[in-house]
């Protein structure tokens, strides 16, 4: 991704910002993003979906593109029609926190180290990739929370969304009691399985991945 990709994408996350979410806190959020953190020129992954730089905030936009696709042409006419277990209808609000601030948690964790692979003349070579460094081990989902709820009083169902956006990858880890917080966190809000459909949906479906 180049500079100027960078540069569009942090204007156009911090316009979706200010054009969906009103609630108090949002603009120091974004300063701090953008002053403290490595959000705007992070990876999105070591060596999966948009593992190169810049790559976190475009995940966070296709993931908020791709959520109110899903609400616009799927839940909210079942709604419509009086077909959807949760009658009630999100806010377009809430969807724009859960989406683009649910991988919050990736800011600092991704350093840049040199490393080495053979080239096609299966000779040594060295270039530039990632490496996991958690100074603040508290969770994937969890950490996302808690850094919003620095700037932002995030809902009950915003938590359980942010926090079990992981779906089924957390819950492997997290034995019987974690399997059945996550079921009963997608009983509570239909959010909560949008921003699982549409983070698998983006990082499978449209992010590649850079072959270093």
């Amino acid at each position: 991704m180049t500079d100027l990709e960078i540069q569009q994408n942090k204007e156009k996350f911090t316009a979706y910002c200010h054009q969906y979410i009103k609630r108090d806190g949002i603009d120091g959020l974004i300063a701090y993003l953008d002053k403290h953190t490595d959000f705007f020129t992070a990876p999105s992954s070591t060596k999966f979906h948009l593992n190169t730089p810049g790559g976190l905030c475009q995940h966070s936009l296709n993931v908020f593109e791709t959520a109110m696709r899903i609400n616009e042409h799927i839940l909210a006419p079942k709604q419509d029609e009086g077909s959807c277990l949760f009658p009630e209808k999100l806010s377009e609000e809430s969807i724009a926190i859960a989406a683009l601030f649910h991988d919050l948690c990736k800011c600092g964790l991704y350093k840049q180290v040199e490393k080495w692979k053979k080239d096609e003349q299966n000779k040594w070579v060295s270039y530039i990739g990632y490496d996991v460094n958690d100074e603040f081990p508290f969770g994937h989902g969890e950490k996302s929370c808690y850094i919003i709820n620095f700037y932002l009083k995030l809902t009950k169902e915003e938590l359980l969304a942010i926090r079990w956006h992981m779906g089924m990858y957390d819950v492997g880890e997290g034995g019987s009691s974690g399997r059945y917080a996550f079921y009963s966190a997608c009983d509570k809000s239909p959010l909560v399985i949008l921003l699982q459909m549409a983070d698998m949906s983006s990082s499978h479906w449209f992010e590649e991945t850079t072959k270093m």
